[in-house]
């Protein structure tokens, strides 16, 4: 929050006619407001925008030659963990692209730790320049009967809801809760509302009266659109809509129809789950703008819904705009249609340049975030199970299949050849993968076997990840028994990360100590381990080019979004909202 003393001294030093930090001249400024751009200066001092006044004297002068000057942008909603870093090191990563300020939602850390992986998350985004907005997880589990490592009450999230930094309540994924009226799910809403705070939605195929209720309960945005009917219909109940563009969830060319003229005020980006690689290889924010202005959104909207109206949907006073008492927080760009930064600053400081951040310094030690580091490195508690048999005696089974480029799954019922004791046969069910999710956090012995459409891929092996979402159990799909069982082991012995077996060897693996979600090294290192595993997916597993290869898979454990999903406890139909057999005939 801006302390209103500093801008008393700012005024103070311009009256005295004292030299400020820095001017830049000769700049094409995005005026976000009256939708223009604009030739002129910008002013900067002690970290804010000061004017545009070309004649102030400045310590530092320089000619942007006629580059474009935007506000930093904002991702409006983001799970850091879904980078595979850390918050320090995702900022590290995110910055060199224009990305100044992300609302990002911790309840995958959550889900395995509680506040306590909360508290990380914030603790951690401190060592950086990148300003992490919390929305507090709303659904850990997400669904009741969800195996996950925490249980979040309201009486939990009161302990962080008045925190400097935390804006509200994250995704409300419990739609059936909403709309039952589920004691608790109100607590949570009524915590937010008696606190002021936004409530972030998640409401997948939710229409009509049922969309009513869910946004009379509070919830103000959802990022699960993935149709421009749908975003239509929110933006006429007063929802903001988050145009996501992740790694698995390709939605924003889909949802750009339902932008105009009269609705753009209500349209912000988002990238939800983005991988550190596919951030390196495409960018973050900027590339949901760069495609925006391929597919004919002007400019200068682009801008708009990657910076003013998201700090206006969020309430982020002083940010996402070019103007006096703003932060200093933009970048430059030479080409709007590429939207790659070669300077991006950050309250007034230079950042990043040319695609390198460049504001990495001595830190002070910080005992608090040791402590919570050293936590979210005991993360991994599982049970393993002994035998993988999967009993199908009527030869139908209900089979899981991906969609091309999308979070959702279907539900088909597929004739299955199985040994003479009733059990599935990988020689005779040739393409079919098994499917294997484990509780990982209180040894219970828990886990679900399902099967995979074999267009999936996968051939030769299998893969095991601790990314699991919402609750970040184990999960692994493979063409053998042996493979998938040594792929679930490797997991448990390093302590979370990304396996993949062949032939009863490890290939390659990705150690992800943080919760088992998350890596301290740096991105380029990350980057280059996911490089070659993504490799691995195409040339030796022969992974769909329609799904991603980890991503795809760690979201077949979540139970919120439609159709048939696996859990500890068996499959889930999202549609009917019952647990059901894995055999069709049961």
């Amino acid at each position: 929050m801006l302390n209103y003393s500093k801008i008393q001294d700012i005024m103070q030093d311009i009256k005295n006619n004292t030299a400020i930090d820095l001017r830049i001249d000769n700049a094409q400024i995005a005026d976000v407001f009256s939708g223009t751009f604009f030739h002129g200066s910008v002013c900067v001092h002690k970290g804010i925008i000061v004017g545009f006044s070309e004649d102030m004297y400045a310590k530092k002068v320089f000619d942007a030659e006629n580059a474009y000057l935007l506000p930093a942008f904002f991702d409006a909603h983001v799970h850091i963990e879904s980078s595979m870093l850390c918050p320090e090191k995702f900022a590290e990563l995110v910055i060199p692209f224009g990305t100044g300020t992300v609302i990002a939602d911790p309840h995958e850390i959550a889900n395995v730790k509680g506040t306590d992986g909360i508290r990380y998350m914030l603790e951690s985004a401190r060592q950086s320049l990148l300003d992490v907005k919390i929305m507090l997880p709303s659904c850990v589990p997400a669904l009741p009967f969800e195996c996950s490592g925490a249980n979040l009450s309201a009486l939990d999230l009161a302990e962080l809801i008045t925190e400097e930094n935390v804006l509200g309540l994250g995704e409300m994924m419990n739609v059936p809760g909403v709309l039952m009226q589920d004691e608790s799910v109100l607590e949570k809403l009524e915590l937010a509302y008696k606190n002021g705070r936004i409530i972030d939605g998640h409401a997948p195929q939710v229409h009509g009266k049922d969309l009513d209720m869910y946004v009379l309960s509070g919830v103000s945005t959802d990022h699960e659109c993935t149709t421009a009917e749908e975003a239509a219909e929110r933006i006429r109940r007063g929802m903001y809509v988050l145009l996501r563009e992740g790694s698995a969830a390709h939605d924003l060319v889909n949802l750009l129809p339902a932008v105009n003229s009269h609705t753009i005020q209500n349209c912000l980006f988002c990238t939800d789950d983005k991988q550190c690689i596919d951030i390196m290889r495409r960018g973050h924010i900027n590339n949901s703008v760069s495609l925006a202005i391929e597919h004919g959104i002007a400019p200068i909207d682009a801008v708009r819904m990657a910076t003013i109206n998201t700090a206006r949907a969020y309430g982020i006073r002083h940010k996402g705009a070019i103007a006096p008492g703003m932060e200093a927080s933009f970048m430059l760009v030479k080409d709007m249609k590429k939207c790659m930064p070669h300077a991006v600053y950050i309250q007034g400081r230079l950042a990043a340049e040319n695609g390198k951040y460049i504001a990495a310094g001595s830190k002070k030690y910080n005992a608090k975030l040791e402590q919570l580091t050293d936590n979210m490195q005991d993360s991994m508690h599982a049970e393993l199970p002994k035998d993988l048999t999967l009993h199908i005696p009527s030869k139908k089974a209900r089979v899981i299949r991906l969609l091309p480029h999308s979070l959702l799954t279907a539900c088909e019922i597929a004739d299955i050849a199985v040994d003479a004791d009733g059990n599935f046969d990988f020689s005779r069910n040739k393409g079919m993968l098994k499917l294997a999710v484990v509780e990982r956090h209180k040894k219970t012995g828990k886990f679900g076997l399902g099967l995979l459409h074999g267009e999936y891929g996968l051939k030769n092996g299998a893969i095991a990840t601790s990314i699991s979402h919402d609750s970040h159990n184990i999960v692994a799909a493979g063409d053998n028994d042996e493979d998938l069982r040594i792929a679930l082991e490797e997991i448990e012995k390093m302590g979370g990360g990304i396996a993949m077996i062949s032939q009863g060897k490890i290939l390659t693996k990705l150690a992800l100590p943080i919760g088992g979600l998350m890596s301290t090294q740096q991105p380029e290192i990350v980057a280059t381990a996911l490089k070659h595993l993504y490799k691995l997916a195409k040339d030796h597993y022969q992974i769909w080019d329609k799904a991603d290869a980890f991503m795809s898979l760690s979201f077949l454990a979540l139970p919120v979004i439609p159709d048939l999903k696996l859990t500890p406890q068996g499959l889930f139909d999202v549609t009917t909202f019952q647990f059901v057999s894995l055999d069709a005939e049961e």
